[in-house]
């Protein structure tokens, strides 16, 4: 499975990382597997699986999936 941590969600992953190769050998509910990075579900506004996006806590991803978690995004 292919993970992207996008805007501040990388600071989550010890090694700085956007883009993790993770196996996995059984399906994964992205709250689950957000919740295993180490990522507080309140920093994540959009949850992506293959490109569209999903509700966090009911999608599942499998190892041939793309998954891409965003924080919120500020301007102004």
């Amino acid at each position: 499975m292919r993970v992207h941590l996008g805007g501040h969600l990388s600071w989550y992953d010890p090694q700085k990382r956007s883009w993790l190769e993770l196996p996995q050998s059984e399906p994964v509910r992205l709250l689950d597997l957000a919740a295993r990075l180490g990522l507080p579900a309140a920093e994540i506004s959009i949850a992506a699986l293959n490109g569209r996006a999903v509700n966090l806590a009911e999608a599942v991803a499998t190892d041939d999936d793309r998954v891409e978690f965003f924080s919120p995004l500020g301007g102004g």
